[in-house]
């Protein structure tokens, strides 16, 4: 009798059961459910983070940006280490409190938190948390320091109507400690000033101020707190009244931005035949009365002004094509590629791809979805290759990850014999990951989170150069 003849319909139901074989690299949440199966632990993607942190893990590979990690490495790790570095970040967590839950303990505001973690003045660690006993001496030793807004300052500590603070900032009796930029609605932000509590606190005992008569009053009665103070604009309203002023004389679209990482105000504007110049504007700034006062803290033509400007113009009609590409494996062959048309957003191209004898990567097929069975019967690169220089053909191609994907193209046009033509100089190119980290001012990957099929991503990218051309903080339009 034969092996397969004593195959019983249980034993050959649990092998066509068997999982598949695992890939031999995963990302941080794939291989922290796989150490979670491995050691019973509760381990995260904030434990595998750690575990690289340490040097018992190493990325291997990356796929769009995301490290991936040896499978095998990971299951080689031994048990007692993962649940070392568990049972650390659970004592941890035991231990610390979120940003949120934290200024709720203590009653503060988060940014004093943040404010203080960067003084080295409370604990923080793993996760952006913040240590309970920490915030508890600080609370009782700092208290005072914290930043309250015009609006708590005057109803919480001094008693008086919110709309009275503005004569006790423009008599000169306190300034602000620090702003930041509250967003109001989907496309305005307005600055808040913050004010250091213990100043606000001092106000009290100040001589010769009747805060007695300044409390209870109705709404409309005059403030007894007028006659300290003859009301000058804030720099918010002088600096925004600049910015009109400017986008009425030259007609130009100008975007202002108070930037919460250095306090400053930082302008940009179009530039309509190469006008007006950086050096005429800083000329009407010095000679405009109010805000020539506060020149010094406004930046003109700050990095994410030109980038606001390319965007703009890769939004113009035919001018730009957003480009994405699926492929087999990290830089392999192209198994879907989409092109939308930049300013309307109208699909160019978009189709799956036959790899030829190459096969999709388990780790591939996870990230897109797409299979072999799906590519079977697409048409090879080189029969979509025409369409894709066409529609891309005297247009700036617009990329996510610009690299990766002229890449990948630039390899399969290779293995097709072909000529790259346009799709080849660097120039061509427009990589929006880099731009929009530099428009934000930030130094790291930024996900798409497109859903990683070629078309949604393309869309994804292209609502990135919508976002980009928008300018950063208030847009000024031409009043007349």
């Amino acid at each position: 009798m034969t092996d397969a003849a004593l195959e019983t319909p249980q034993t050959a139901a649990t092998v066509s059961r068997q999982e598949p074989p695992l890939p031999e690299a995963l990302g941080a949440r794939r291989i922290a459910g796989l150490l979670a199966e491995h050691t019973g632990e509760p381990v995260t993607a904030a434990d595998v983070d750690e575990l690289v942190d340490q040097e018992h893990l190493v990325a291997v590979d990356s796929y769009k940006g995301w490290p991936m990690y040896s499978t095998a490495a990971a299951l080689a790790l031994s048990a007692d280490l993962v649940r070392s570095v568990v049972a650390e970040r659970l004592a941890w967590e035991a231990a610390s409190l979120p940003r949120d839950a934290a200024a709720e303990r203590i009653g503060w505001h988060w940014s004093d938190l943040d404010r203080m973690g960067r003084e080295g003045r409370i604990t923080t660690g793993r996760g952006g948390r913040y240590l309970i006993a920490d915030l508890d001496r600080l609370a009782e030793e700092a208290d005072g320091e914290q930043y309250v807004t015009a609006q708590a300052a005057a109803r919480d500590v001094l008693e008086i109507r919110a709309s009275d603070w503005k004569y006790v900032e423009a008599a000169g009796w306190v300034t602000p400690a620090d702003t930041y930029e509250r967003q109001v609605g989907r496309s305005r932000t307005v600055t808040v000033a913050l004010y250091r509590l213990g100043d606000v606190r001092a106000l009290r005992n100040m001589p010769g101020v009747d805060w007695k008569a300044a409390r209870g009053l109705p709404t409309g009665a005059p403030s007894p707190l007028r006659e300290y103070a003859k009301l000058a604009p804030p720099r918010a309203a002088v600096v925004r009244a600049f910015a009109q002023g400017l986008a009425d004389r030259h007609g130009v679209r100008v975007w202002a931005w108070n930037s919460p990482y250095s306090g400053r105000w930082e302008l940009d504007w179009e530039r309509v035949e190469e006008a007006p110049t950086e050096e005429t504007v800083r000329r009407e700034l010095a000679a405009d009365p109010q805000a020539a006062s506060y020149a010094a803290e406004i930046v003109l033509c700050p990095a994410w002004g030109e980038i606001t400007r390319e965007a703009r113009e890769l939004l113009q009609p035919g001018r730009a094509a957003v480009v994405d590409t699926e492929t087999t494996d990290l830089y392999g062959r192209t198994v879907e590629i989409a092109v939308l048309d930049a300013a309307t957003g109208k699909k160019l191209l978009d189709t799956l791809v036959n790899p030829g004898d190459a096969k999709i990567s388990d780790g591939a097929r996870w990230v897109h979805g797409i299979t072999d069975e799906m590519v079977a019967d697409a048409r090879p690169f080189e029969k979509i290759l025409p369409r894709l220089r066409q529609v891309t053909r005297g247009r700036i191609i617009c990329a996510y990850s610009a690299e990766y994907d002229r890449t990948v193209v630039l390899k399969d046009v290779e293995r097709a014999g072909k000529k790259p033509m346009h799709l080849e100089p660097k120039g061509n190119w427009y990589c929006l990951m880099q731009a929009y980290a530099d428009w934000l001012g930030v130094r790291r990957w930024l996900r798409l989170g497109g859903g990683h099929r070629a078309a949604g991503d393309c869309e994804a990218a292209r609502q990135v150069l919508i976002e980009m051309s928008k300018g950063r903080g208030t847009t000024f339009t031409p009043t007349r």
